[in-house]
């Protein structure tokens, strides 16, 4: 089945290659061709409608064609138009010359199929064309189709009376030199299904070559994968392969001495931070049974923040290896409040900005959303060293909650903005840089999304998960 399914792939890529190419090459020609027949029909019958113009008013003059009549048809007028206009239409290869007003009416048909003063429909589809020719610039309308399917064009000149625009003069041609088009279309069908089936031909042929190294390269992978360290990537084939082969066998080198490392590093890491904390727990337990009254909240102060210290060193264990979210219905101002409780008196320079309704609630992990807030806090609070204007705002829309955090410090330079996010990087002495990696891994985690917007001043960050 696998060699069956890149074999496949590879086919159908080679097809979809060959098909844009010929497409956008048949397309493109098509183009081109109806594009400078178009133009060349156009002039044709924009000079055509101007001559015809000209006829007339060397014929009758444009006063004789306006004051016809309905009935007028056996006029004298309309007789030496015939004899002047039909022989041009004729020589020109016109289909119709036509003398009309602003309302589509007739003074003049060339076929006699129009009577006199009877509207021609059709000149409502051409409105703007028209409406340039009354203003004294002859104009070509777009192709359209006539009752047998052929395909016409037509162009509109002024006709003058005394220096004003007393009526137009309209004249179809026949399009049929498009003819071509649809030739030529017939011919690059055929090419493409030729190049087609050699595609295909030739695709089968080149999958065959490299499906069995491919294979051992999958085999390899799987096996890499589930931790194995015998893996024999000694393979041959093409160079591309080889190269592959050699780079798998890198990877499997650099990956089993990266987990090693990885796991020494969070051994130690458990071991030194985890120690201490377990002390500074047990003391600050026997310390809440002798203390006073009054002292006792702040003991437990201290003690919640040890556990919460302990959670962090679990979530920087869990960035490695991260645990599933438990999502519930959180109610965020709630917990916005909690950490303005816990925050507030240690930084008792920050105001406080909190706008958000009582009733809103995202669906998500509740111990990951208090860490994404509190991490979004104390980052700002920094910001700012520990002075400035804090501001929460909460906002509903169709099916998420947006939480915008916005500081007033320094803010994030533009070059650094891309990086922010990116694990182990900070610009603090003593930072971590995981504090907004986090946040987005568990923003991820529970269907969200995490971004620094633009901001005049200080950092914008918005906080989107899902609606409750």
């Amino acid at each position: 089945m696998f060699r069956l399914r890149i074999r496949t792939l590879l086919v159908l890529f080679l097809i979809l290659q060959v098909s844009v190419v010929l497409g956008l090459a048949g397309f493109y020609l098509q183009w081109q061709m109806r594009r400078q027949l178009e133009a060349e029909l156009a002039q044709r019958l924009l000079g055509s409608a101007q001559t015809a113009a000209h006829l007339v008013d060397a014929a009758v003059g444009a006063a004789a064609v306006i004051s016809l009549l309905p009935g007028d048809e056996e006029a004298r007028a309309v007789k030496s138009l015939q004899r002047w206009l039909t022989p041009m239409a004729e020589n020109s290869g016109l289909a119709r010359v036509l003398i009309c007003n602003r309302e589509h009416r007739i003074f003049f048909d060339s076929k006699n199929e129009l009577p006199i003063g009877s509207e021609y429909i059709r000149l409502r589809f051409d409105e703007n064309e028209i409406n340039s020719a009354w203003q004294g610039e002859a104009a070509a309308a777009k192709l359209f189709l006539a009752a047998d399917g052929q395909p016409f064009k037509a162009a509109y000149a002024p006709l003058y009376e005394n220096g004003r625009i007393a009526a137009l003069v309209a004249v179809e041609g026949s399009a049929s030199a498009l003819n071509a088009v649809e030739e030529t279309r017939g011919v690059l069908w055929s090419l493409a299904l030729a190049s087609l089936i050699v595609a295909t031909i030739s695709g089968v042929i080149f999958a065959r070559r490299i499906t069995e190294p491919l294979e051992q390269l999958r085999r390899a992978a799987i096996a890499i994968g589930s931790g194995s360290s015998a893996v024999d990537l000694k393979l041959k084939g093409t160079e591309e392969i080889t190269f592959l082969a050699r780079t798998m066998e890198h990877m499997r080198e650099a990956v089993t001495q990266r987990e090693q490392s990885l796991r020494l590093m969070l051994a130690g890491v458990a071991h030194e931070i985890r120690n201490p904390l377990g002390g500074i727990e047990l003391h600050a337990g026997l310390l809440e049974k002798d203390a006073p009254a009054e002292l006792k909240p702040r003991v437990q102060t201290i003690r919640a923040e040890v556990r919460r210290l302990e959670n962090l060193v679990r979530d920087f264990l869990d960035y490695a290896r991260p645990r599933a979210s438990q999502a519930q219905n959180v109610s965020v101002r709630t917990l916005i409040d909690e950490l303005h409780e816990l925050l507030q008196p240690q930084f008792p320079r920050i105001v406080w900005r909190i706008q958000s309704p009582e009733h809103i609630a995202v669906h998500a992990d509740a111990e990951q959303l208090r860490r994404m807030l509190l991490n979004l806090m104390r980052n700002a609070i920094e910001a700012m060293n520990e002075t400035g204007a804090l501001q929460i705002a909460l906002s509903t829309r169709a099916h998420e909650v947006e939480i915008e955090v916005i500081d007033n410090g320094p803010g994030v330079p533009a070059e650094l903005r891309e990086k922010i996010f990116d694990p182990f990087f900070t610009t603090r002495a003593q930072g971590s840089g995981l504090g907004l990696a986090l946040v987005r891994q568990w923003a991820e985690q529970n269907r969200g999304t995490i971004r620094l917007l633009s901001a005049q001043a200080g950092a914008h960050f918005q906080l989107a998960l899902p609606k409750a």
